[in-house]
């Protein structure tokens, strides 16, 4: 088969059209049909269906985009596998993330880890928990580090990260002085939730139900870096991990709420991949490496947010 023609159609496949492959992929969109017609005719099949606003795949490319994807990630695995013959750890690993560990731990990791394999590429992607399990499940990320991991028949866990999911106030706000309170009075205030791609947004409405608390916030977003910045313009709260605003809570801009709610608390953050997929050597190195820096970041966030309580909760 026509690898060429193999990673130009599935290109196509993920843009859904040849225009934007060939612009994604710096080669004339001509080029590209010319590809997928090869291997049409090597496979005597039509793979796409051509229309004036773009493609969609036939029965046939449908077949063929979900083993090309495994046939790109074993070629993949063979270029790294080559390269550790070589004694180097080189090669790109492709992680899609959630967004809540992308200002500290993930860059951290990432940094320290450069710092002793200088020849490895990182291409990262943040993204949604569900977004996080569906690049995972198309072979378009090696790791995944995603919240609320539960059951999903392709993927499996590597390790966990204790991650409680904790609501946060600006300075100044009733709830920063260290009160008891339930979820479904603290739902009473104003409160911001990303949307429900999120684990945190499928969590919250989960138990406030069970609780009969109503949720209803002031925006949703998709971002938390937005999120936050609009509930500490607004003084409402802010619902994450500790280590999604590690930096605010050590500097003393967010407050944590004394919640009383027994299902935030075993949340956690995994190590993510494809249930029986080979990991290249450099991929399996970072995730050991990840793996091993996951305590000690633990204590980091239970240190900043026990010093924060004792800060803000004292003064009342």
């Amino acid at each position: 088969m026509n690898l060429n023609g193999l990673r130009y159609f599935l290109e196509v496949a993920k843009c859904k059209s040849i225009r934007r492959a060939a612009e994604r992929q710096h080669i004339a969109a001509s080029a590209i049909s010319r590809q997928i017609s090869a291997l049409e005719h090597e496979l005597d099949c039509v793979l796409l269906d051509r229309r004036s606003d773009g493609v969609t795949l036939t029965e046939a490319g449908m077949r063929l985009w979900k083993h090309g994807l495994k046939i790109e990630a074993q070629l993949r695995l063979v270029q790294s596998d080559v390269d550790d013959l070589r004694a180097l750890h080189r090669g790109a690993i492709r992680i899609t993330t959630v967004e809540g560990i992308t200002e500290n731990f993930l860059p951290d990791v990432l940094t320290e880890f450069n710092e002793r394999y200088p020849d490895v590429v990182f291409e990262t992607t943040v993204a949604s928990r569900d977004e996080t399990i569906d690049a995972l499940d198309r072979y378009e990320a090696d790791l995944g580090f995603v919240y609320d991991f539960s059951n999903h028949h392709a993927i499996e866990t590597l390790a966990d990260y204790h991650q409680p999911l904790l609501p946060f106030v600006p300075e100044g706000h009733d709830l920063a002085d260290g009160r008891e309170i339930g979820l479904a009075e603290l739902l009473e205030y104003d409160h911001v939730l990303p949307d429900d791609s999120f684990g945190i947004s499928q969590l919250i409405k989960r138990v406030a139900k069970k609780e009969k608390g109503k949720v209803s916030p002031r925006t949703i977003g998709n971002s938390l870096q937005f999120l936050r910045g609009y509930a500490m313009r607004n003084s409402a709260v802010f619902f994450v991990p500790v280590q999604a605003v590690f930096t605010e809570v050590s500097e003393n801009r967010l407050i944590p709420v004394n919640l009383v709610c027994p299902a935030f608390e075993h949340r956690k953050l995994s190590i993510a991949r494809r249930r029986q997929r080979s990991l290249s050597p450099a991929t399996t190195l970072f995730a050991k490496f990840a793996e091993e820096r996951f305590k000690a970041w633990e204590d980091r966030d239970m240190s900043a947010l026990d010093a924060a309580r004792q800060t803000w909760w004292a003064r009342c």
